[in-house]
């Protein structure tokens, strides 16, 4: 009968010792293990694997602590520390690896140290199967990089005004890639709004995950600046956006602020006030009388107006100028997105037979 973890006298020297149970991220990542990341809260909101389960050894004030102990009392002292800490929880710890007994249980930490190699050799004294991923989220996030660094895809780039439906476009579209989807940022002043953007690891990590999925290039993609947002796009992809075949997406002026519209409800005084700050931002540009004209035009709602004024007077200039020198191998109107993805795929159809 397996022994409960209040019954079991933990043998500090043999569960911070070495284990053999280790394999690389890679192989765990290309099986059905699961993946459990033992590092604290704080560190795996600021980037981890897509799918992996978190499940801290510490939380973030007991890895403060432990931290804090190794910097003035060494590694000894800081383990000693880090010991008692989860003996003190060790019942509630392991509890929560239950629903994966019967799974491979692959388990990391910052850089494959301390961490995970004392959960994984609990873990297995405790009967389940599980492995330390080698290297730790250092070694992960290696594999990322040099893979995002590698990805220079052929392309089918989406440019065209804001609210012409590019984004609309691409959810309906096979061999795409949502950037903004990724990054959970619509790249525009009020890209943000009612979102909550990934961090930059979280987006490569995304990224990363998607790739593996694609299959025959070229792939859709809209034009975008190499920043987004506060993410920024990897070199490779951004040069590929550029080498790609342009394509312009237009649309009627009425069903752009419709689409405006529906993609940014105002619909509680929360967002009211941050879309206003926002609008404060375009004073600079837009002076002060317009501004202030602007922000009433969002507490009387009349938000057709105001995304007129904004696509007449900020974004369609901003967009003209940018993309002034483009050359664009087509062009698709948008009133219907459907008809647009239609037509889109007949040009990329057309684009594997030349080749």
């Amino acid at each position: 009968m397996r022994r409960k973890a209040v019954d079991l006298m933990v043998e500090q020297s043999r569960i911070l010792g070495g284990t053999d149970r280790q394999i690389p991220f890679a192989e765990a990542m290309a099986t059905q293990s699961v993946i459990i990341d033992v590092r604290s809260a704080k560190e795996h909101k600021e980037g981890a694997p897509p799918g992996s389960i978190n499940i801290p050894l510490f939380d973030d004030d007991e890895r403060k602590l432990v931290g804090t102990i190794y910097r003035h009392g060494g590694p000894k002292q800081a383990a000693d520390t880090g010991f008692e800490l989860v003996q003190s929880k060790l019942d509630e710890f392991i509890t929560l690896f239950e629903p994966y007994r019967q799974s491979d249980i692959g388990v990391f930490c910052a850089r494959g140290g301390m961490r995970s190699r004392s959960v994984v050799n609990l873990l297995n004294d405790y009967g389940f199967t599980a492995w330390q991923l080698q290297g730790g989220y250092k070694e992960y996030r290696h594999l990322l990089l040099e893979k995002l660094d590698e990805f220079r895809p052929g392309l089918i780039v989406l440019h065209g005004l804001t609210g012409t439906g590019k984004t609309r476009i691409l959810q309906r579209l096979d061999h795409a890639i949502d950037l903004e989807g990724l990054a959970r940022h619509r790249s525009s002043l009020f890209g943000a709004l009612g979102l909550k953007p990934r961090s930059q690891k979280n987006f490569d990590a995304h990224l990363y995950d998607l790739i593996h999925t694609l299959t025959q290039e070229p792939y859709f993609i809209e034009g975008e600046s190499r920043k987004l947002g506060n993410i920024y796009l990897p070199a490779g992809l951004a040069g590929a956006m550029q080498r790609g075949h342009l394509v312009l997406i237009t649309a009627p002026l009425e069903k752009r602020i419709d689409r405006i519209v529906d993609d940014y409800p105002v619909d509680n005084e929360k967002k009211e006030q941050k879309i206003i700050a926002i609008l404060k931002k375009l004073i600079p540009r837009l002076g002060h009388l317009r501004v202030n004209e602007m922000c009433g035009m969002v507490k009387k709602r009349e938000l057709r107006e105001l995304v007129r004024i904004l696509f007449l007077e900020y974004y369609d200039k901003r967009y003209s100028n940018s993309m002034s020198d483009y050359r664009y191998e087509v062009t698709i109107d948008a009133d219907s997105i459907d008809e647009a993805a239609e037509e889109l795929t007949r040009f990329r159809q057309t684009i594997l037979q030349g080749r």
